[in-house]
């Protein structure tokens, strides 16, 4: 089958938002607004899709997997994905019937491979080397790229070679999301397989078997091992957290005279301002969005909340959900439930250890590289704003930036615009006609039925939200982190409003990002329109302690700023009071 490669689909303005676009190609489209709820500038929309494409086929067939592959397209530069299984062609009408599939699992020596492949992959616990392999081997190849990249000074080097390390970090950010996704199975098989078993055994929600995994992760908060040294060597001394909490003081200069504080306060300060840099502020596109390095106010709120407040270790409370889930196991069965507890916990750093070390990384200095370009573009009068460059795709900046050719000035201007205004709103949320699915897992063979299921769960985790209508008062979602919180609601439309956020409030917003981290120790409770068991959102809540619902239906549209809210985490509702 040929791949479907990436393509810009822009409508004419002012179309109808529901008739304006076409579908990428046959078969079933789905918009990713879970991982995108926003378009993707045009330097991550260039590196991204087939580096995807080819991580994503390469970690799935690793594992047996019945899915073979997910095509990427662009429209509007919002992400869509066509899932391709074997024995299903991606604009098949319906699957097969069981009896068709059958006989193609007899007949395919691709298929049989696939199952092989599935009952390898369990007994050898194909993870644990996958994750040896990530942490001896590729995460510091990235790191070390990512410090080679760093060295160049984009200021003092001539146009032609600020372009040639734009080249080299567009080839950089094409390795980090080809390795970020080639380990998608590793990272997400055994906390599936963990959740699949323990539901079945207890009937237990799955957030409340997730809930065992917290403190498991600890990139996940952003930085807390450089966080926590910085506060206690702060509360060591004293005088040192003058700066942190003075108010009156902007941001800037307190970051500043902590980074020049005697030790050890300065250089913890300047390990975490470090372990921040590779982090942006929102969103999954970290060319696009500013670094958190680029928002001193936030990072000083961070350090000021745990300053003032503490935090519970995210371990201690896992330790009091993982008894109680395991009291509910059969006896039989706990030896077992132990088993896959550890399993899922020895990997599930990786979910979020390859964002942070892989595209984000790599995102931060290409970022760097590519508004320097923006300030001489900028300063020729090509750009209305440096960072403006973002929406260039590689070879564009190269042109302007050398020759003088490319888009125009209106042009990008027009793509600056979009993507900082559309929401996933603005485009249809499915092109073709209903997905297929996968064939049920009691078609396969034992071990190849473990794996489908396994995967099958964490990806819908990750990607399906709630899809159910609100009430007059009530908007319903998932619930993924318990306890009930009555708050004021807080409705941001992106990462630049935190700074409006109280403590107490309750953020409502489209999706969460790294730097929501920063205001975390500020929320009672959090409410998203989109994401999963497995989204930022909620992981975050469950590491911080935080009742959540994600998923819900235009959570942001009917709850207004500012009104007192009731957030139940367990019921997966949200009520206007």
């Amino acid at each position: 089958m040929d791949d479907v490669r990436s393509g810009h689909r822009l409508a004419p303005p002012g179309a109808s938002p529901h008739r304006r676009w076409s579908p990428p190609g046959p078969g079933t489209w789905l918009l990713d607004s879970s991982h995108f709820p926003r378009p993707l500038c045009r330097f991550t929309a260039a590196v991204f899709p087939d580096a995807f494409m080819q991580g994503f086929r390469a970690g799935y067939a690793r594992y047996g997997t019945l899915i073979e592959a997910t095509d990427v397209a662009l429209v509007g530069c919002f992400l869509y994905n066509r899932l391709r299984t074997l024995g299903t062609p991606p604009d098949a009408d319906d699957r097969p019937t069981e009896e068709e599939f059958r006989r193609l699992l007899a007949d395919d020596p691709v298929l049989r491979e696939r199952m092989a492949t599935a009952r390898a992959a369990l007994a050898e616990r194909r993870w644990r080397a996958d994750l040896h392999e990530w942490d001896t081997a590729v995460k510091p190849a990235l790191r070390g790229l990512h410090q080679a990249l760093a060295e160049v000074n984009v200021r003092t080097v001539d146009d032609a070679g600020l372009c040639h390390l734009v080249d080299r970090c567009g080839e950089a950010m094409t390795e980090a999301y080809f390795q970020h996704h080639r380990f998608d199975a590793a990272a997400l098989l055994p906390v599936g397989d963990l959740v699949v078993h323990t539901v079945r055994w207890t009937g237990m929600a799955p957030a409340d078997v997730l809930g065992c995994l917290a403190g498991a992760s600890p990139v996940t908060e952003g930085a807390p091992e450089e966080l926590d040294d910085l506060v206690a060597a702060l509360r060591e001394d004293g005088a040192a957290a003058a700066p942190v909490l003075d108010e009156w003081l902007p941001a800037e200069e307190a970051l500043s005279r902590l980074i020049g504080w005697p030790e050890p306060v300065g250089s913890r300060t300047g390990s975490y301002l470090a372990a921040l840099a590779a982090l942006p502020v929102d969103g999954q596109d970290p060319v696009a969005e500013p670094g958190s390095l680029e928002a001193p106010e936030l990072v000083l709120a961070r350090v000021r909340a745990a300053l003032e407040s503490g935090r519970q270790a995210p371990g201690d409370a896992a330790a009091e959900i993982t008894a109680r889930v395991r009291a509910a196991v059969p006896a039989e069965w706990r030896a077992e439930f132990d088993d896959l507890l550890a399993e899922a916990r020895l990997v599930y750093r990786l979910r979020d250890e390859r964002t942070v070390h892989a595209d984000r990384l790599l995102g931060s200095v290409t970022r760097a590289a590519v508004l320097e370009a923006g300030h001489r573009l900028h300063e020729r009068g090509a750009l209305d704003a440096p960072d403006d460059a973002v929406d260039l795709a590689p070879d564009e900046l190269r042109m302007l930036l050398l020759d003088g050719r490319g888009p125009t000035r209106d042009e990008v201007a027009r793509r600056v615009h979009w993507r900082r205004t559309a929401t996933y709103r603005d485009v249809p949320a499915a092109f073709g006609p209903p997905p297929v699915g996968l064939v049920p897992a009691r078609w396969l063979p034992p071990e190849a039925a473990r794996v489908q299921e396994a995967v099958g769960f964490a990806l819908t985790a990750m990607l399906r939200d709630a899809g159910q209508p609100p009430g007059d008062r009530t908007v319903h979602g998932l619930g993924v982190s318990a306890g009930s919180y009555e708050g004021t609601a807080r409705v941001l439309t992106g990462s630049g409003e935190l700074a409006r956020v109280q403590t107490g409030d309750v953020l409502v917003t489209a999706a969460t990002g790294p730097a929501f981290n920063l205001v975390l120790p500020r929320l009672g409770a959090i409410v998203t329109d989109r994401g999963g068991l497995l989204s930022h959102a909620a992981i975050v809540a469950r590491e911080f302690g935080v009742p959540a619902v994600v998923g819900c239906p235009d959570a942001t549209v009917r709850i207004p700023d500012g009104a007192r809210v009731h957030v139940d985490g367990a019921t997966g509702t949200v009520t206007v009071l």
